[in-house]
């Protein structure tokens, strides 16, 4: 009786250990994302040739803790960065990097044309409108990792009168910001490139978007 209880024993001992440890990677995989949910997220379409497109989307924080994003990654491109565009009392308008975004207990952050945003660099290959490209945003001390799938259209999930938003955005793609280089420019310009701080057309933000056609 004692040869076949022992085996039993260590089967049971074996499945034990395997779903502690399978538990232990369910928990670190993103416990600091807590309840943040990314809705609307979406990548803007670029010309022919583009080296850097704009991704958006809002993060809704439905837990009672702060969550802390530190950074967003794609696999689809060479890296990613989260931007915010800044207007000084001078009217001039900078892109500057975000090291993280606070997303505070109960409430929403947006990446908006005009606002904070997030910079794809070097394309795997390119993309039209329906396509999907996977963004990692990355939370809390443990940089837990939270997939999200987004759409590449041509304009902001429910803005109305796409064709006219696609010619605003060809039109400022001619501006030709290089926005890499992080230069100041005149607020005007910066709201043809961002889509229009003042009034967040998302149809305008090409070049700070997508923008590079000339780095």
């Amino acid at each position: 009786m004692q040869h076949k209880i022992a085996p039993r024993a260590v089967l049971l001992a074996a499945l034990l250990m395997v779903t502690l440890g399978l538990s232990a990677c369910g928990e670190s995989q993103a416990p600091d994302c807590g309840e943040l949910k990314v809705n609307d997220p979406w990548v803007r379409i670029a010309p022919a040739g583009a080296d850097v497109m704009g991704a958006y989307f809002s993060l809704a924080n439905e837990g009672a803790a702060k969550v802390v994003v530190h950074g967003v990654s794609s696999s689809q491109f060479d890296r990613a960065e989260m931007h915010e565009t800044v207007v000084n009392d001078n009217g001039q308008a900078s892109m500057q990097p975000l090291d993280t975004v606070v997303v505070p207990a109960g409430e929403t952050v947006d990446f908006k044309p005009g606002g904070r945003h997030v910079m794809l660099f070097a394309p795997t290959q390119a993309y039209a409108a329906g396509d999907q490209v996977e963004l990692i945003l990355a939370c809390g001390t443990q940089n837990a990792e939270l997939p999200v799938a987004a759409t590449v259209r041509a304009e902001q999930p429910g803005a109305a009168n796409e064709g006219e938003m696609a010619r605003k955005s060809s039109q400022a793609m001619d501006n030709g910001m290089a926005h890499d280089t992080h230069a100041d420019q005149p607020a005007e310009a910066a709201g043809d490139d961002m889509g229009g701080a003042a009034d967040d057309d998302p149809g305008e933000g090409a070049a700070d978007d997508a923008a590079t056609a000339n780095p």
